[in-house]
Order: C-alpha cells, then structure tokens, then sequence
C-alpha cells in the first residue's frame, strides 16, 4: 500500500498586499509615535500618505480574496486613516499676525483658565499690570 504526501500549496491571492499594507500602517503609527515622543511638532503629512496607501493595498487584497479577516483589517486601516486625516486637516492655527508691540491694543481672544474659569482679553484692560506666561507644557 503506497500513499502519496504529495504536499498541496494552497494560493491565496492578495495576501502579500494585506501584510503589506498592515505593516505600513503599523510603520506610520509607530514613525508619529516616535515623532511625538522626540518633541518634534511638524505637520506629519508621510502619515496620512503612508495611511491612505495602506488602505489602497489592504483594499486591493480585499478585491483579490475576501474573507472576514480582511475585510476586518480594511476597515481597521480605514478608521486609523481617518483619525489621522482628521488630526492633520482638521487641527489648523490661526493665522500668525505678528508679535504684540507697546502701545498696540492686544488682540481678541478667549480661552479657559486651569480652574474652567473663562479668561478673556478684556480682564487684561484697566490700570493693573499684567503678565501672560505661555506655558506649552510637556505630557
């Protein structure tokens, strides 16, 4: 009696794409982790590209074979994207108008106190003197 264990390599389309793309999601995430935790404060434009590609391949991946898995990791991928398009689109300064110079009127602003109290240009006017300090902090 002879049996034959002749090995049968099952392909499975698409599963270079879904490793690829996982792993460029996991490298822009942990590339702005380490962006952050080095104190550096720039636009990080490389994580919504490298975010938005990821999506595309682990998309392709889901086109080539669908299974729960992917679909899983594709929308996984997706949210992770749009927090992180939500955090560069949507975060914007105002516009910078230069320094404040003696004997100009402090510009308009408005803004929340440590203990919820509002704080506003108008308590800066009268005959006391006053001194903001713009702690940027560090947590």
């Amino acid at each position: 009696m002879t049996t034959s264990s002749a090995s049968t390599t099952v392909y499975r389309p698409g599963r270079l794409l879904l490793w690829l793309g996982l792993g460029v999601a996991l490298a822009a995430v942990v590339a702005y982790a380490l962006q952050v935790r080095a104190h550096v404060l720039t636009t990080p434009w490389y994580l919504v590209s490298a975010l938005t590609a990821a999506v595309a391949l682990v998309a392709v991946s889901l086109w080539q074979a669908r299974s729960v898995w992917r679909i899983l990791a594709l929308l996984l991928v997706a949210v992770v994207a749009g927090g992180a398009w939500t955090l560069v689109v949507g975060t914007r300064l105002p516009p910078y108008t230069g320094p404040v110079a003696v004997g100009q009127a402090f510009p308009a602003f408005q803004t929340v106190r440590a203990d919820d109290t509002p704080f506003t240009n108008r308590d800066l006017q009268g005959d006391k003197n006053s001194v903001i300090v713009f702690f940027r902090g560090r947590w």
